[in-house]
């Protein structure tokens, strides 16, 4: 024989588990929905972080001498192979949205004096690729770089 409260015990139970659904529901799709927008954010960091190694290895792979008669000339050959590397190693949805031209540039290496360098840097801003979403902050570009530093034959 039931006992004569315990249907409404069960009645109040069923209640409370709804309405504490209802309230923790919330927070738990932003926690989901930060982790994702988080985890795309890091994951278009990766891809232009590879995109700008890859680059600078183009310059480290180019072959000196090649169609050039001077150092200079082979220089800004390597650089140029790797602007147009880093650009090609990204998915041409992005590779579209590039904040800046000038991908790669020669700059002198602070050692061994005299020898030079070649900067990859890749920025994206985000604006134009990730939805905003209020209280997730993102920085407003995303930027991928590499340093390579030339053989001294160049």
């Amino acid at each position: 024989m039931p006992l004569r409260g315990s249907s409404i015990t069960r009645a109040r139970t069923s209640g409370v588990a709804a309405l504490e659904f209802a309230l923790i529901l919330p927070l738990m799709l932003t926690i989901i929905v930060g982790i994702v927008y988080y985890g795309v954010v890091m994951a278009l960091q990766q891809v232009l972080t590879l995109a700008a190694e890859e680059g600078a290895r183009a310059a480290l792979r180019y072959p000196s001498g090649a169609s050039a008669n001077t150092a200079a000339a082979t220089q800004a050959l390597r650089v140029s192979a790797a602007s147009a590397t880093a650009v090609a190693a990204l998915p041409t949805s992005l590779a579209s949205l590039l904040s800046s031209s000038n991908v790669a540039q020669a700059a002198n290496c602070t050692a061994p004096a005299g020898a030079v360098c070649v900067n990859v840097t890749l920025n994206l801003p985000t604006s134009s690729i990730l939805p905003t979403i209020p209280l997730m902050p993102v920085p407003a570009t995303l930027t991928g770089t590499a340093v390579v530093q030339l053989s001294p034959d160049t």
